[in-house]
Order: structure tokens, then sequence, then C-alpha cells
């Protein structure tokens, strides 16, 4: 330690333990405080406070490497900064529950939590510092506040530690992210609660457990729990950047989903982000539970994984409706729910029952006696076991020209090495569309813009790449004309 770089107001040592250590402070069971107008600088060097030694900080302390303390009596109080300001990442460890009233990270790199602590006045990420979690909690006492945070310097969730703190009436920034700044905004005008908040880099199909989904959401989960369960009613606010959005997510029509520990409770409505500088946010208010949450678009509606839903016309008198799920998690099944044009109300027309729980594709069909000459609109109405449901994507069938998907003929099947589009029998006008083709888990594999029209002949390759199994091809368009065909690849 350099000598000139201290300067004490008073220090009190209990007895001779207390040492010097070059590069560092120990102590070995002394008493040493730091009174209000002094500063404690170690140059190179940190703490180690063990043996019952106890550190009362009035003023400032000042570290460039690590803070390590043991002992089960062994103590720090007192009401200065306890600064870390190292030029590289420094590491914070207590065996026994620590509180640090002031704790400031100023070394623009990382401040390591290897044990939790409680701040009881104020966290300060000066100068682009950021404190990871680990599995570790960073906890703030009632009326506590974190300052100086943004994306470059944040609480960073990289595991399964929380930060804590205290939410009433007035908005509450959590400055949580993983691998990116991910903040997450609360307010709840119920009962005032302590909560927790950290964010994972995915979304899983259950939640907790499952399959990372791959479009049609950002993939970032925010896990948000109360202390108290129940009693809350809560606003909570998520932000993400451009690159966390996964393939097909409309942000024009997004909201923010809710895991209950069942099923994805999803938004009432679908409206456009927020624009937060070159970020974007979304808002669910009204939460009155708490577990994990999510921004999805309008595609991603079931709580079973939906692969596709098809209507078309057998011919006069009925239409078909097919469709299928991924998985399923305590699904009891399916209201039928037409409106024909000349209605203003869906209304049930038949029921099919689910599976209950599986984690394999399962494939459903119904035939719908209906000779109506306008258009029919059809969706599905998924429903839970506990009463909880969720509506499909809508389909429209036109009665006076159907839609014939077998106009369109795809061979061979099974193929080994390509695929043929064959539009030979192709009666309507010319259009646009776009080809997918997705494995049975919603992956898309192939994913490309062809135009519709007679006699055309399209060949893919591609499927010389895929894996042996199960895949489906999607061609669909803006005009609401939608083609699925599952094909083996051998």
């Amino acid at each position: 330690m350099n000598l000139k770089n201290i300067i004490l107001q008073s220090i009190f040592l209990a007895a001779p333990l207390f040492t010097w250590a070059q590069g560092g402070v120990v102590n070995n069971g002394a008493s040493i405080r730091i009174t209000t107008t002094a500063n404690l600088k170690i140059d190179n060097g940190g703490v180690i406070n063990n043996n019952n030694g106890n550190i009362s900080n009035e003023g400032n302390l000042y570290l460039d490497l690590n803070w390590v303390q043991s002992g089960i009596t062994t103590d720090y109080s007192g009401a200065g900064w306890l600064t870390f300001e190292g030029s590289s990442n420094q590491i914070l460890s207590s065996v026994q529950p620590i509180t640090i009233p002031m704790l400031r990270v100023n070394n623009g790199n990382r401040l390591i939590l290897n044990d939790p602590i409680t701040v009881s006045t104020q966290v300060d990420l000066i100068n682009n510092g950021s404190i990871e979690l680990g599995t570790n909690n960073l906890v703030l006492t009632p009326a506590a506040t974190i300052v100086n945070f943004d994306p470059s310097h944040f609480i960073i969730t990289n595991n399964t530690g929380i930060l804590q703190q205290e939410v009433g009436a007035a908005n509450v920034v959590f400055p949580i992210g993983n691998s990116t700044y991910n903040p997450a905004t609360l307010n709840n005008t119920g009962t005032v609660d302590n909560f927790s908040a950290r964010v994972e880099d995915q979304v899983l199909d259950f939640g907790t457990i499952g399959t990372p989904e791959t479009q049609d959401i950002v993939n970032r989960s925010w896990h948000i729990t109360e202390s108290i369960i129940g009693g809350s009613a809560s606003t909570l606010t998520v932000q993400w950047d451009v690159p966390q959005e996964l393939p097909g997510f409309t942000r024009s029509q997004s909201g923010v989903a809710h895991w209950d520990g069942a099923f994805w409770d999803h938004p009432s409505t679908y409206t456009a982000a927020t624009p937060v500088g070159t970020s974007f946010s979304q808002t669910r208010t009204g939460i009155t539970s708490f577990s994990l949450f999510a921004v999805e678009d309008v595609d991603e509606l079931l709580p079973v994984e939906l692969l596709f839903f098809e209507a078309h016309r057998l011919d006069k008198q009925q239409v078909q409706l097919n469709w299928a799920t991924e998985s399923e998690l305590n699904n009891q099944g399916f209201d039928i729910e037409r409106m024909l044009d000349t209605e203003t109300e869906f209304r049930q027309i038949n029921w099919v029952d689910g599976t209950g729980t599986s984690t394999s594709v399962v494939n459903y069909s119904m035939n719908d006696l209906n000779p109506h000459q306008g258009i029919s609109y059809y969706r599905l109405k998924q429903i839970d076991f506990d009463g909880s449901y969720a509506y499909s994507p809508i389909r429209a069938v036109d009665g006076r020209k159907a839609t014939n998907n077998s106009t369109i003929q795809i061979y061979p099947v099974p193929t080994d090495d390509h695929l043929m589009i064959d539009f030979s029998n192709w009666e309507n006008s010319n259009a646009s569309a776009v080809l997918k083709i997705v494995d049975v888990h919603g992956r898309i594999l192939l994913l490309k813009e062809i135009e519709m029209q007679q006699n055309d002949l399209i060949r893919i390759d591609e499927v010389r790449d895929f894996p042996s199994g199960a895949y489906f091809v999607m061609i669909g368009n803006e005009n609401a004309y939608e083609m699925v065909r599952k094909i083996i690849k051998q």
C-alpha cells in the first residue's frame, strides 16, 4: 500500500492485530473507524476483513482490488461510501450477510458478487461500472436507490441472482440485463411490496421449461416476483433492442405475455411498441400475480404450440378445418367458432377434445356443414382444464369461389434431395407469396418469395440438407391465401 495516499481523520485499533499488507489491508480482528471527513484509498490493493474484525466507514473507502470478509461476527458498518475503482473486474465476498449503505462501482468494468449483499442507501454505477450477480442477490432496502445506470452500466443478471427493490405507486426502474441492457419498470398501486427481477436471454415454450422459442417474440424473459403474494395491482414496462427480435416478430402488433405457471396469459390487445431512443418498450397493466413475462406479437397466440391452422372449402356444402400442435400442456380442447359475413359475433359450432399434455405433434381435423355463399370466418378457442383460454388466428373461407389447395401439387413425397412445387393447375390470378418450410418444432429452415402463376414449376433443392423427419411446407400471401402440406424427408 502506498502510504502517501492514505488520508485518515482517525483510526482506532483494538489490538496490534491490524496489519498493513503490501497491495492491501488485512484486518485480523481489529476495529477500524474512518470518520466522516476521512478518505482511505488503497492503491493496487483490497481489504481482507476477518477474525471478528470491524470496519466502520463514515467517510470514504476506495479499493483497487477485492473485498473479502469472513468470520461469524466480522462486520462492516457506517454510512460512508465503499468505492470499487480498480482498472479491471473486482470481487466482493462476504461469508456472513453484509449490508453496505453506500456502494459505488467506478472501475469501468464489473463488480462481481461472490455472495449476496444488501444496500441500505444507494448504489452508484458511475463511470461505466456494472454489478454482476451470478447466483447472488442484490437487495435494496426500502428507500434505497440506484443511480447513474444506462445501457453501458447496469445490474447483470447472468444467472439466478435477482435485484430486489421496494415498489409502490411511483415508477421504479430495475436497470437489469444479461448480455444486453433490458430494464423493467414497475409500479404498484396496491399494497407496497418488495419486488425481485432478473432477465434471461431466451423464452421457453413452457415458461421455465421446454425448448426455446424461435420466432414471433423478443428473445428475452423477465422474471418478476413479489415478496408477499397478493395485494398488488401493477403496471410493468419492459425494454429491448431490435437485434433481440426473433424472425417474424411484428413490432406494430405486440404485447406482454405472462406465464402463470401453467399457460401463457396473452395480451388482451396487441399494440405498437413504444420507441425509447434506438430501443423499444411494451407495457402491461392490471397485473396482480407475478412470475415470468415476455414480449410476443399477434401471431404467437395459443398456450399450446400451434404449428398451423388452415380452413378450406371441400365443396358447396362443407368446409374442412385442419390444425396441428407441436406440444400441449393441460389442454382440455378446442371450441370451433365461426362468424358469417352477415353476422357480428363469433359463435361456437363444435368442440374437439385436446390431448391434455403432449410433447409431440398432434394433428386435428373437423368438417363443418356450411353452405353459406359469402365469406365465413373461423377461429379456435383453446381452453385449458382450469378454464383459461386463448384464440388462434382467424381464417377466411369464400363460399362462392372455393380456395382449392389441391391446385398446388408438391412432390415427390417422401423425398431424398428435392421438392417440386407445381402450379400446373393453378386457376387463380398471378400473385406473390412467401414459401416457408418449418420443422415439427416450428423452426423456419427455408424462407423465400415466390410467384404463384399457372404452369410454373419451382424446384427446392435445399431439402437435401435437412435431417430425416417430418416437415411442413407453407405457402401464403397478403390476400389470405394459405396452404400447409406435410412432407417427409428420408
